[in-house]
């Protein structure tokens, strides 16, 4: 299956061609360690991810934007990843969280963070881009927000 990298390699995809919707779990081995997934349910076909760039930015707290969303055409989100990315598509934050909303970089609403390190303060008039992935139950993205935007 081919795999396709985001955020520098930070992030992987594995790509499949098919008609069909499937269960499936993804094994992989990294530093000689063997991991397995939850079981996904891969539904491109009944309900395939929405993309769009529908998201309030609240930046009234300066260099600590707060991003708030509603979910897109399927209502059946139980989670919320959010990515934080600079001009160069590195990785700065990699958050979940329960709630529509998450504000750089506060972690009281997050549930599982996945940042390796404390990621750098924002700079004024710098370029960051926000990705977020709503994610069902059963592990299917349903909905992706990608937004650029420029620190104030």
């Amino acid at each position: 299956m081919k795999k396709k990298m985001f955020f520098n390699g930070y992030l992987g995809r594995f790509v499949r061609n098919s008609t069909e919707d499937v269960w499936c779990i993804v094994t992989y081995k990294s530093s000689g360690k063997f991991h397995k997934s939850n079981p996904i349910r891969l539904k491109s076909q009944s309900k395939p991810t929405e993309w769009t760039d529908k998201v309030t930015i609240d930046e009234s707290e300066s260099l600590t934007p707060k991003f708030l969303w509603d979910d897109g055409i399927v209502k059946e989100n139980r989670i919320y990843f959010q990515v934080i990315t600079d001009a160069d598509n590195n990785l700065l934050s990699g958050t979940y969280t329960y709630d529509k909303w998450f504000q750089y970089y506060k972690l009281s609403n997050v549930v599982l963070n996945i940042t390796r390190e404390t990621p750098p303060n924002l700079i004024k008039e710098n370029n960051y881009d926000f990705t977020m992935m709503g994610v069902s139950e059963d592990n299917w993205v349903n909905l992706v927000i990608q937004k650029t935007l420029t620190i104030k």
